[in-house]
């Protein structure tokens, strides 16, 4: 009688178990991450003077941390002006930049001088890196037209995905 009963109750549950297949479906959501730090060059000191050193350079190192296909980067430059002489070393071409990609994207090769508002320093740049460190680099050049006195500027950078 036991093994009757044993024997119904399997075939039932057994019955049950046929109109369900034995699948898990599985979902997941990966979100997109884009991270910017300054691995060097947090502070810029320029030293010049139109006759014993006229020019002089500098750099930030940008770290990129991303699992996205591409990113770019811009930066804001507020004005770079001697106080004393309300003199715009951007303005009056005086202050230059230039940026190195770290991979296939695109930098800026030649010394341009910044663009009024947001600038674009490297594009298109191919993601999906752990770290990746862009380059970019500062040139001051002054001659004699340029008044004597200290400047102060901020330069704001931002990742960008490009998707």
């Amino acid at each position: 009688m036991l093994l009757a009963l044993v024997l119904g109750l399997s075939l039932f549950v057994g019955a049950l178990a046929k109109d369900k297949e034995p699948v898990v479906k599985v979902r997941a959501r990966i979100g997109g991450t884009l991270m910017l730090s300054i691995e060097s060059g947090e502070e810029i000191s320029f030293e010049v003077d139109p006759l014993n050193h006229p020019e002089d350079t500098a750099q930030t190192e940008l770290l990129v941390i991303t699992n996205l296909p591409a990113y770019s980067i811009t930066a804001l430059f507020s004005e770079f002006v001697i106080e004393d002489f309300n003199y715009d070393l951007i303005a009056n071409g005086k202050f230059f930049v230039r940026a190195k990609a770290p991979g296939t994207g695109e930098g800026i090769a030649d010394w341009t001088v910044p663009k009024q508002g947001e600038m674009v320093l490297v594009k298109f740049e191919d993601g999906f890196t752990p770290g990746e460190v862009a380059v970019i680099e500062y040139k001051l050049s002054v001659d004699f037209s340029v008044p004597p006195g200290e400047g102060k500027m901020k330069i704001v950078f931002t990742a960008v995905p490009e998707i």
